[in-house]
C-alpha cells in the first residue's frame, strides 16, 4: 500500500438559498466509481471525508505546477478562490452519491463561477493510500484533503503518484432550480463514461507535452554538461602539452650535462696526461691555463709540441745568421724539461687546472 496524492471529480450546483452571494453546492467525489487515483468504495468517503475535507478548506484557481508544488507547496494566497463553509458529508440524493459541502466563493471568484460554471469544474487534492489487488487500484484511505481547484478540464496529473480526476460541472445555477435534479444526474454517466473518458484523453495529452517540455529542458543541460566537460578536457589537455614540454626540456638538459660529465677529465686525469707527454713545465702551464672541460687534450699536446718544433728550428736559424753554434735548447720554452719539474710547479699547474677541470 502507498500513499500518494488524489485529484478527483467534482460537480458544482449553484446554492438556491444564496444566488448572489456566491455559495455553491458541490459533489466533491462520488462513491463507487473508479476514478484516475483508483477505485474509491463508498464505506472510505464516509469514514474519511469530514475529517479530510473540513469546513474551511481552500478552494484555489487552477492547480499548481510542479515547480509551483516544489517551490510553493503551501500555495499563494492570491489564488485562492474560495472555501468550504461546511465539513464534507456522505449524501446519497438525486444529484449524485459522495461528499457534499457548500463553497463560498471570493468577490473575484463569484462571477467566473457564475458565468462559466459549465464550461469549468472542480478537482480535488488529497493524500492518501492506495493498495493495488489483482491489477486494480483502491483508494484504503483519504489521510488529508489538501485543497478544492477551479480547473478548466480534467487532468491527469502526469505519473502513478499524483492523479487527477476533474470533469466539466454539468449542473445548473439557482435560476434553473427546478431542472437541477434530472441534470445533475444526468451528468453524472457523463463524467464516468464517455466524459470520463474524455477528460482523461485530453489529461494524458496535458501530461505528455509537459513530459516532452522536460526532456527538452534535460537534454538541454545535458548538452551543457557535456559542451563544459569538453572544455575543461581541451583546457586539461593543453596544460597536459605544456608540462610534457617543460619535462621533455629537463630531459635534454640532463642528458646534456650527464654526457659533458662523462666526457670530461678530472684535474688528476689531465696532470697525469700532461706529465706523460713530456712537455717542458712553460707549456704544461700554458696549455693548464688555457684548459676547458670540453676541450680536446691530446690536440692540445699536439699542437703545442709542434709549437715548439717551429720555435726550435725559429731559434736555430737565428744562431746561425749570427755565426754562432746552435745550441739545440731553443729558447726558455725548450731549456726546462720534464726531469727538472717539482712539487711547487705541479701544485702550480693544478691549481690552473682546477679552475676548469673537473
Amino acid at each position: 500500500m502507498s500513499t500518494e496524492t488524489l485529484r478527483e471529480t467534482a460537480i458544482l450546483s449553484e446554492d438556491a438559498q444564496s444566488p448572489e452571494k456566491g455559495i455553491w453546492r458541490a459533489l466533491l467525489i462520488a462513491a463507487d466509481v473508479q476514478g484516475s487515483s483508483g477505485f474509491y468504495p463508498a464505506e472510505v468517503l464516509k469514514r474519511d471525508g469530514a475529517r479530510a475535507f473540513p469546513a474551511g478548506t481552500h478552494i484555489y484557481f487552477d492547480h499548481p505546477s510542479e515547480s509551483e508544488e516544489m517551490d510553493l507547496p503551501e500555495r499563494s494566497v492570491l489564488k485562492i478562490a474560495g472555501y468550504l463553509l461546511d465539513d464534507a458529508t456522505f449524501e446519497e440524493t438525486p444529484e449524485g452519491r459522495g461528499l457534499f459541502s457548500r463553497i463560498q466563493f471570493t468577490e473575484k471568484a463569484k462571477p467566473i463561477a457564475k458565468e462559466l460554471h459549465s464550461v469549468i469544474g472542480l478537482s480535488i487534492r488529497a493524500a492518501g493510500q492506495i493498495e493495488e489487488t489483482a491489477g486494480q487500484r483502491i483508494v484504503r484511505s483519504i489521510q488529508q484533503g489538501l485543497s478544492v481547484d477551479l480547473v478548466t478540464r480534467a487532468g491527469a496529473g502526469g505519473r502513478l503518484v499524483t492523479m487527477t480526476e476533474s470533469a466539466t460541472p454539468e449542473s445548473p445555477p439557482a435560476e434553473q432550480t427546478a431542472n437541477v435534479a434530472t441534470q445533475a444526474a444526468a451528468a453524472i454517466p457523463s463524467t464516468i463514461g464517455t466524459g470520463a473518458l474524455l477528460s482523461e484523453v485530453a489529461a494524458l495529452k496535458d501530461t505528455l507535452s509537459d513530459r516532452v517540455e522536460q526532456l527538452s529542458v534535460d537534454v538541454a543541460r545535458m548538452a551543457s554538461q557535456i559542451q563544459e566537460s569538453r572544455r575543461q578536457s581541451e583546457k586539461q589537455a593543453a596544460e597536459n602539452a605544456k608540462l610534457q614540454e617543460a619535462i621533455t626540456y629537463l630531459r635534454d638538459r640532463a642528458e646534456t650535462a650527464d654526457k659533458a660529465l662523462k666526457e670530461s677529465k678530472t684535474t688528476g686525469d689531465v696532470l697525469t696526461e700532461l706529465l706523460e707527454a713530456k712537455l717542458p713545465l712553460p707549456s704544461m702551464i700554458r696549455i693548464a691555463q688555457s684548459y676547458r672541460p670540453d676541450q680536446d687534450l691530446h690536440e692540445s699536446i699536439t699542437h703545442e709540441r709542434e709549437y715548439l718544433k717551429q720555435l726550435r728550428r725559429e731559434t736555430e736559424r737565428g744562431a746561425l745568421n749570427e755565426g754562432r753554434e746552435p745550441s739545440g735548447l731553443g729558447l726558455t720554452e725548450s731549456s726546462t724539461s720534464f726531469s727538472s719539474t717539482g712539487d711547487s710547479d705541479l701544485a702550480e699547474i693544478r691549481s690552473l687546472l682546477g679552475g676548469g677541470a673537473y
